[in-house]
């Protein structure tokens, strides 16, 4: 970039309103001031569009809530700037935040998206730092199963460094290159939405960096208090889960994926969560029928970028190898 770039910050929104009074002047207060602020309001009932118009920010309502994908690229199609900021809107930002997210594209065209590094509320966790992907239970507090058989954790450090996805909540990615990706999957209401896209910006030798200077502090988990939200999140996860192991990961990955998920059904039962199993057999039924189409997806992908999905996973697993690195990006 020969110019300074223009930042479009892209924040979904839902009956946020008093989280919106937090992180809306949070980010006004940015060092950096080539800015807009998109808020994508998902139909909410509370008074968030006021509070949206006394900051003189944009804002994009929706006549329904399509889910957490759907809504960012709809805010990313008006989004003016070279660079989009996809943030959550309970979360507060570093004054230096954005101009740190940025730097890193002003170097290396390559870059497809920079992730930063989260706090807690209250600044006592950190909560999402280097995100690293291994196929090994990792025996730490901050890993999770990214789909049966991967795992995924976070990793102190201390210098920018290559990750496998960066997180929706904070991340930063090149506008042109995320339109030819497609941008997220609209199939995705809630979850994975971040892991799908790095996956397949990786797959085009496109890199997403973490950079640990990049700090905002998160109220992790405030959108989801009530009964009708946690399912929505995980119809969300599970939707994600399937669609990522099918469309992306090697066939032993999809096969054990869709098993476990299916075997999932007796657990619900057997904890009398009837309202979770009738979720997870209309997931079921829905991913199943979007099989033969994320089949022919996943051909296409990995014929035009002449690599396997088995390549593709071995090359995520040894991304912490620098060396593999070089040899990848060349």
């Amino acid at each position: 970039m020969t110019e300074k770039p223009r930042v479009s910050v892209i924040i979904v929104n839902w009956n946020g309103a008093q989280h919106l009074r937090i992180c809306l002047p949070s980010l006004l207060s940015q060092s950096f001031t080539s800015l807009e602020i998109v808020v994508v309001d998902n139909r909410s009932s509370d008074d968030s569009a006021e509070v949206a118009k006394s900051y003189s920010v944009r804002w994009l309502h929706l006549e329904e809530n399509p889910g957490l994908a759907p809504a960012l690229n709809r805010g990313a199609a008006i989004a003016k700037g070279d660079l989009l900021l996809f943030v959550n809107n309970d979360m507060r930002f570093d004054p230096e935040f954005v101009s740190a997210l940025v730097e890193p594209f002003e170097r290396d065209e390559e870059i497809f998206a920079t992730d930063g590094m989260q706090f807690n509320w209250d600044g006592t966790t950190r909560g999402h730092l280097a995100a690293r992907l291994t196929n090994l239970r990792p025996s730490r507090d901050s890993s999770a199963e990214l789909v049966p058989g991967l795992y995924f954790y976070q990793q102190e450090k201390t210098e920018q460094s290559p990750v496998f996805m960066g997180s929706a909540a904070c991340m930063m990615v090149r506008k042109t290159l995320f339109e030819k990706l497609g941008g997220f999957d609209d199939r995705l209401p809630l979850g994975y939405e971040d892991v799908e896209i790095c996956w397949r910006a990786w797959v085009h030798r496109q890199k997403t960096l973490y950079v640990p200077s990049a700090i905002c502090w998160h109220r992790v988990g405030s959108s989801i208090q009530s009964l009708a939200a946690e399912r929505f999140s995980f119809r969300g996860v599970l939707k994600g889960r399937l669609l990522l192991a099918t469309k992306l990961l090697p066939f032993r990955y999809a096969f054990h994926t869709w098993l476990v998920s299916t075997a999932g059904l007796a657990k619900d039962i057997g904890r009398l969560r009837w309202k979770f199993a009738k979720d997870r057999i209309g997931v079921l039924w829905y991913m199943a029928g979007l099989v033969t189409k994320l089949l022919r997806e996943k051909r296409v992908l990995f014929r035009n970028a002449s690599i396997s999905p088995k390549e593709q996973l071995d090359f995520l697993l040894r991304l912490t190898d620098e060396d593999a690195l070089v040899e990848r990006c060349k």
